[in-house]
């Protein structure tokens, strides 16, 4: 029997945005078998001029199986926190709802890859092309391809990525518990969080792709949003991002 998946979202108000991404994740990762997939999505109440319910009739339009949020005030440590809260699946695949999948996959292959290395936390797909090599350096850290038909480094000190990943319940669970509210979630999975650092240093991350593979993911469709909705990050380190503001006008003088 083939494992149950649960794939984990955190969205906010852009309706177009979400259902684009759903389409491409439909096509290129459920591949027809919707029954396999439940969608955990969170969405936080910011963005367009929307009912934050319109989000989750486009989830509920595509998925036979949703699980949702409709937070209060927007938090992205939060969002990340409650969607990963709820998992029973033995896998999740952590998403955006800005990130489209540009080509198929094959789930199956990624699980046979998490069953034969128990010491694998998350298969991560890559937003920018592989070079045509078997060992390369990127995300400060040197990746090395194997027989089994993926990059594995072995560095653990910062290569842990909320960019779409297929996960194990058990990483998720464990992060789940130990994550704190006022960092941006991506940034707590560093060798500079103490309270992390025994989790991050147990396991072992890798990334599914092959030499020479094209980019698997894009996410520019959210940076025009962004600029179009006049949204950006607060003027603080990365590790304080926790929620978009409005740009604010210059007085005129």
């Amino acid at each position: 029997m083939k494992s149950k998946i649960d794939i984990t979202m955190t969205s906010v108000l852009r309706p177009f945005i979400l259902l684009t991404t759903l389409k491409t994740i439909l096509k290129n990762v459920c591949k027809g078998n919707i029954n396999r997939f439940r969608l955990i999505i969170n969405v936080d109440p910011i963005g367009e001029d929307v009912d934050p319910f319109e989000i989750i009739k486009i989830a509920k339009d595509n998925f036979n199986n949703v699980t949702f949020n409709i937070a209060k005030t927007p938090s992205f440590p939060k969002a990340v926190k409650w969607v990963w809260s709820q998992v029973t699946a033995p896998y999740i695949f952590h998403w955006e709802d800005d990130i489209d999948i540009l080509y198929p996959i094959d789930v199956n292959e990624m699980i046979d890859i998490h069953r034969s290395n128990p010491k694998i936390a998350s298969l991560r797909l890559l937003k920018s092309e592989t070079p045509n090599k078997e060992t390369f350096r990127t995300d400060r850290c040197t990746w090395t391809y194997n027989k089994q038909g993926f990059y594995l480094t072995k560095s653990w000190r910062e290569q842990f990525s909320l960019n779409p990943s297929l996960i194990k319940r058990e990483f998720v669970s464990k992060a789940c518990d130990l994550m704190v509210d006022d960092i941006n979630p991506e940034k707590q999975f560093r060798y500079t969080k103490e309270y992390m650092v025994p989790l991050i240093k147990k396991w072992n991350y890798a990334l599914y792709t092959k030499p020479g593979k094209h980019r698997m993911i894009d996410g520019r469709k959210g940076q025009r949003w962004k600029n179009e909705m006049k949204l950006q990050k607060p003027n603080l380190k990365a590790e304080d991002f926790l929620v978009w503001v409005k740009v604010k006008k210059e007085k005129k003088k």
